[in-house]
């Protein structure tokens, strides 16, 4: 009974998070620290950096 509990309580987390997945987004991303860290860190991906150049310029 206790395993299904958490099994059921994960699966309504999951739930409420896909749910809310943008607005916890945009939240998380609105921390100037967070979103240059964000960047910084998908920018050093190659095939990322070269579609962002391509669409900038």
């Amino acid at each position: 009974m206790k395993k299904f509990m958490i099994y059921a309580i994960c699966a309504v987390s999951a739930v409420i998070f896909y749910q809310n997945r943008y607005r916890l987004m945009n939240t998380v991303l609105s921390q100037p620290g967070i979103r240059r860290s964000f960047i910084h860190l998908f920018l050093r991906i190659p095939f990322i950096r070269n579609k962002f150049i391509q669409q900038a310029f």
